[in-house]
């Protein structure tokens, strides 16, 4: 679906910019033109322009951020402006072909996940650690039906250890994004995943039919699968199990695919235990993890790096402090663009940060005079960046870009077992959701429902009515006063 979209605006971009020029210097000459493709970036400038810059939103209002994709005068919009400013991420995977199809006439640009320090969900597949916050993720569902017996040769090749690249310092940098995650040092960070990958064997080999742990092939032969399951009983991994008649007597390998035809990105890697017996399996000190021996260090960093990138949290405006910095980057490149006006940007600029930091105080003063600092939605959750600067803990029934409508039974239950337990007064949802899930918890628990607004958009009526950013801000000072008393 994205592919096709790209090469039938490829093929329009042919004709808006084969008949189109920068229209900033050849229709107002006097005002900047700033394009943007959501609602806080879009307010932010107002503020800060105050009139003097021309400014217009790409989504529409009403609209859901998340479906967005972009039509051919949206494009003639991006390519005629001064500056474009957008989020950056996942959800705007089609800015960059578009961007690079403008060559020279591209406008300047505002990424906003640049402005800010990102958050990220997990950092690098199989190092999950618990974060300082509860979370209630969604898995793939996996089903008995769907696992198939697996021959050693669906394993085989030359392997390293990954603690070889970790001790080399090769992943410092993704590690040290999760040290910052887990508030540690990188040294922390370091000394656990040497442990939890820890391995007498640095290098092995795997055939048709045996494995190479020292000097000599040691036969192995299929004994089954052992599947990993969550605490819900759901099917969350599976374990393929080797037998011989030498030591060790089983090695269990898994390599997160549920049979030979599926295929995984980047460097190819296996998590391995080694047993004398089975039931070592429920109970494992450690489990190494092994990388294709001939990937190099690049490749390595590469594979992680691709992993963290596609967990990156968006929604950066919803924390007054980040709110704060992207102003900041707006306000310099406005300055930039049109230096004229300096002193007008740079003056509503500090009246703007002012009032940002009276909503910061009353968010800090709300929550820390709370004895309970735990919030449920019932909804996606794009307040991670909002939770982690005001130390609020959150159960959700998805993540923050996730385009799922309808939740398990299991976590509706386990919502609504979270909201009797600890007495919460409020379930939340988003604007412009349907609530369905947020209703059912409510009426299970007698918890009111009521929205926290993220602010990626607007509806028309409030538009028209002059709804902000920071109106929006203090009505969720007012929701949660409620929902944390």
């Amino acid at each position: 679906m994205k592919n096709k979209f790209i090469v039938i605006i490829s093929t329009l971009l042919l004709l808006i910019t084969g008949c189109s020029t920068n229209t900033a210097s050849t229709q107002d000459s006097k005002k900047l033109k700033v394009v943007t493709t959501i609602f806080p970036p879009y307010d932010f400038t107002k503020e800060i322009s105050q009139g003097l810059v021309d400014v217009k939103m790409l989504l529409k209002p009403g609209a859901e951020s998340h479906s967005y994709e972009p039509t051919p005068q949206d494009i003639k919009d991006i390519q005629d402006a001064d500056l474009f400013i957008y989020t950056g991420g996942e959800n705007d995977y089609w800015v960059e072909t578009i961007l690079e199809s403008f060559k020279d006439k591209k406008p300047q640009v505002i990424k906003m996940i640049d402005t800010v320090e990102v958050k990220t969900e997990e950092i690098i597949e199989g190092m999950e650690h618990e974060h300082n916050h509860d979370h209630d993720h969604e898995h793939d569902e996996i089903h008995l039906e769907d696992i198939q017996d697996r021959p050693l040769s669906d394993f085989q090749g030359s392997f390293i250890t990954l603690t070889d690249f970790i001790e080399r310092g090769i992943l410092d940098e993704v590690l040290e994004h999760h040290a910052e995650e887990e508030q540690v040092t990188l040294e922390k960070i370091k000394e656990e995943y040497l442990t939890l990958f820890k391995t007498e064997y640095k290098n092995i080999s795997i055939s048709e039919n045996g494995v190479t742990l020292t000097d000599s092939e040691i036969p192995y032969t299929y004994n089954g699968y052992k599947t990993v399951e969550t605490e819900d009983g759901e099917i969350a991994g599976v374990w393929y199990i080797y037998e011989s008649n030498s030591s060790p007597k089983y090695i269990a390998l898994s390599d997160h695919e549920i049979s030979s035809q599926n295929e995984h990105e980047g460097v190819k890697h296996l998590h391995m235990a080694f047993l004398e017996d089975l039931e070592q399996l429920n109970n494992l000190a450690n489990i190494p993890f092994y990388v294709d021996a001939s990937a190099t260090d690049e490749q390595i960093v590469a594979t992680f790096n691709h992993e963290s990138e596609g967990e990156i949290d968006e929604h950066v405006w919803t924390s007054p402090i980040n709110a704060i910095k992207i102003v900041e980057a707006i306000k310099t490149k406005l300055i930039e663009l049109d230096p004229t006006n300096k002193d007008a940007y740079e003056t509503n600029t500090t009246a703007y940060v002012t009032k940002l930091k009276e909503l910061d105080a009353s968010f800090r003063e709300v929550i820390n005079s709370s004895a309970n600092k735990t919030v449920i939605f019932g909804d996606r959750f794009p307040f991670r960046y909002f939770a982690d600067e005001y130390g609020l803990s959150y159960y959700a029934a998805f993540t923050g870009c996730s385009t799922d409508s309808e939740a398990s039974p299991q976590t509706i239950a386990f919502l609504i077992d979270k909201t009797n337990s600890e007495n919460l007064p409020v379930v939340f949802s988003i604007e412009l959701s349907n609530g369905k899930i947020a209703d059912s918890i409510a009426e299970a628990t007698g918890a009111k429902r009521l929205t926290l607004y993220s602010c990626h958009n607007v509806t028309k009526e409030q538009l028209e009515s002059g709804a902000s950013y920071l109106s929006m801000m203090q009505e969720n000072v007012e929701s949660l006063k409620e929902a944390l008393k």
